[in-house]
């Protein structure tokens, strides 16, 4: 089946930092999953409210060439245990093996992609780099009767990152034919549940839609990052919404882990087509 098509202002992005056969190592920590509202299910750190364990198991880049920007590039992500083992089962969680989040360093290239499997505990997925300069690849994936894990893996591109524009409070956009509002308390306090809310109406009618359909398995799909280098696990947080049949106000049920400046990237499935809408907070 041919993938839906991405709508989404930036491009895809994915870079290096090394020139050997074998990447930097991933900074792998487990990510234990709350889920308060039935279907909801969200991804944070360890180190805040649920505790955790070290990982056992890593990611690790295998023989990929430094990309050039605007050319597509083919990377290869071999999952390891500590005694340097392939990991070779793996459990499918909302509708794949492995969710693989790609963020430039300023945060204007944003890719939520899905490797494929090739075996031997390896994932393969090719993509394009708008931008030079530096990236963070979030690798999170399952192995067989273990705790999920998410892998952060700092790498490069040729050249440099253009300047980025200024963040903006704005809380609406335009996202191809579909008109995104954000909807959330103010002020925003960290550590504290929250209720972040999307809602989504036709550009041209500004009705509310009506060619919603569930997206890897959920009404939309959520990822918060906080405007820091390098990223941590602790700076990342992956929700999915509280309720699996989309309408037209889409609802996560997440928390901040801690004060700063975070983006947000919502995602949703209009028929044939993604929509990520980026917006920027504050929290206190």
């Amino acid at each position: 089946m041919t993938p839906p098509r991405f709508i989404q202002p930036t491009l895809l992005g994915l870079a290096m930092l090394f020139s050997g056969a074998i990447a930097t190592l991933g900074i792998a920590q487990e990510w234990p999953m709350a889920m308060p509202h039935g279907h909801h299910h969200l991804h944070h750190s360890p180190s805040h409210d649920h505790g955790g364990g070290s990982a056992t198991t890593h990611a690790e880049l295998v023989n990929t060439p430094t990309p050039t920007p605007q050319q597509p590039t083919t990377f290869t992500l071999a999952i390891r245990t500590h005694t340097d083992e392939a990991v070779t089962q793996f459990e499918r969680f909302h509708e794949e093996l492995m969710h693989l989040i790609i963020v430039s360093d300023d945060f204007q290239v944003f890719q939520h992609l899905h490797p494929r499997y090739l075996g031997d505990g390896q994932f393969q997925v090719t993509t394009t780099l708008p931008q030079g300069g530096g990236y963070t690849l979030i690798a999170d994936y399952k192995p067989t009767d273990a705790n999920e894990t998410v892998a952060m893996i700092p790498i490069a591109a040729q050249g440099a990152a253009p300047p980025p524009p200024a963040p903006t409070a704005q809380t609406t956009q335009v996202i191809g034919t579909t008109t995104v509002e954000l909807k959330l308390p103010q002020p925003l306090k960290a550590g504290s549940a929250v209720e972040v809310a999307f809602r989504l109406r036709d550009a041209a009618t500004q009705q509310a839609v009506t060619d919603l359909r569930p997206y890897l398995g959920e009404a939309g799909h959520l990822v918060i990052l906080r405007e820091t280098t390098p990223l941590k696990p602790v700076d990342y947080v992956h929700a999915h919404a509280v309720d699996r049949q989309p309408k037209e106000k889409v609802r996560f049920m997440t928390q901040f882990p801690t004060p700063g400046r975070y983006k947000l990237w919502g995602q949703f499935q209009r028929g044939e087509q993604i929509v990520t809408a980026p917006f920027w907070v504050t929290v206190n």
